[in-house]
């Protein structure tokens, strides 16, 4: 494992601080908005590539049975499945400018000491790898949300059909 990411989610704790201080904090990596907890797993190194998983529960109260249940988590794949994955996660131009500016003024674009990372090049390379792990946590959190905002909504007005319920505004 490399050892920048070997303490897991704690290195996604920037992105679930954000989280939690913007909403309903609950136990260990989680937070709730609207009644739906939602949890990032911890980030793991797979083959060549650095996964995690974001997950939230579903409204269970608002949902009649076990159909609608899959029906809703349907719902929330499809929302999500044309959101692009990135697959690259800095170029190495990025790195190299990155590195030159620490060179010519480290003050002013200081890179942590990390254990067991001794060049410059290694420490710049596992920031660039921190950094899009929290925007790519962050962008996908919000577009969850988003999902399970928009199918709540189509999934209440379908349930308020089927009930022969309609609404007088």
């Amino acid at each position: 494992m490399l050892p920048h990411l070997s303490g897991g989610v704690a290195h996604l704790s920037t992105f679930i601080d954000t989280f939690k201080t913007q909403y309903q904090p609950k136990k260990e990596n989680r937070f709730n908005i609207d009644g739906i907890t939602y949890e990032i797993g911890p980030a793991r190194l797979n083959g060549d590539s650095i996964t995690f998983e974001i997950s939230s529960k579903i409204p269970q109260d608002e949902l009649d049975d076990r159909e609608d249940f899959a029906s809703y988590f349907s719902a929330i794949q499809d929302f999500l499945k044309q959101d692009a994955k990135q697959n690259e996660m800095y170029s190495d131009a990025d790195v190299a400018t990155t590195i030159a500016r620490c060179q010519q003024d480290p003050d002013a674009h200081p890179v942590p000491d990390i254990a067991n990372v001794n060049t410059l090049a290694g420490r710049v390379v596992l920031v660039c790898v921190q950094d899009f792990m929290q925007q790519e946590a962050t962008t996908r959190m919000q577009r969850l949300v988003e999902a399970n905002q928009e199918v709540r909504q189509t999934v209440g007005k379908h349930l308020t059909a089927e009930a022969g319920v309609t609404d007088k505004a």
